[in-house]
């Protein structure tokens, strides 16, 4: 049975990498100046993907040991492409010439907005777990103050002596 489930989920990436293919080939033959445009503004959401977990600190820690990199990938690739979006509609508008895209790479705004905006997914993937953790941490210290004060108060109106511990 585990067998039989092991080959349907090797067939399913097969087919889901094939599919992949196939539409990066259609990319690529009808629209090569968006595809390398692409692969330019989108470069370290793909270093993401590949460098994984372990490359990455505790941003992929927390999400398993075969995950890769791939969520902080997909949070990297929302930002960038709410980043990126006016200028690839631009690119499109202009039937997609070399001319086209290669200004807009040579002139880097494009670049480093999208760069920009995927270092700050990556920054706050990495920040969110540590700012939860204070910010919980200092509700739990906070609730124990509290819940001292009030066993002392009740010590004290029950004539309680405090015990240490």
């Amino acid at each position: 049975m585990a067998k039989a489930a092991r080959s349907a989920k090797q067939g399913n990436a097969r087919s889901w990498f094939w599919a992949q293919g196939l539409a990066c080939g259609i990319l690529v033959a009808t629209a090569a100046p968006l595809a390398v445009v692409l692969a330019v503004v989108f470069a370290p959401a793909g270093l993401a993907a590949l460098a994984g977990p372990l490359a990455l600190g505790g941003a992929g820690q927390e999400e398993g040991p075969d995950d890769g990199g791939r969520k902080l990938a997909g949070v990297m690739l929302v930002y960038g492409m709410a980043a990126a979006l006016p200028w690839l509609e631009a690119l499109w508008g202009a039937a997609r010439h070399w001319g086209m895209a290669l200004d807009l790479l040579s002139g880097m705004r494009l670049v480093g907005v999208c760069w920009g905006a995927q270092a700050a997914a990556w920054l706050l993937s990495e920040a969110t777990p540590f700012v939860a953790r204070l910010v919980l941490e200092t509700q739990v210290r906070a609730r124990q103050s509290r819940l001292r004060d009030a066993r002392g108060r009740l010590q004290a109106e029950w004539g309680m002596e405090e015990k240490e511990g």
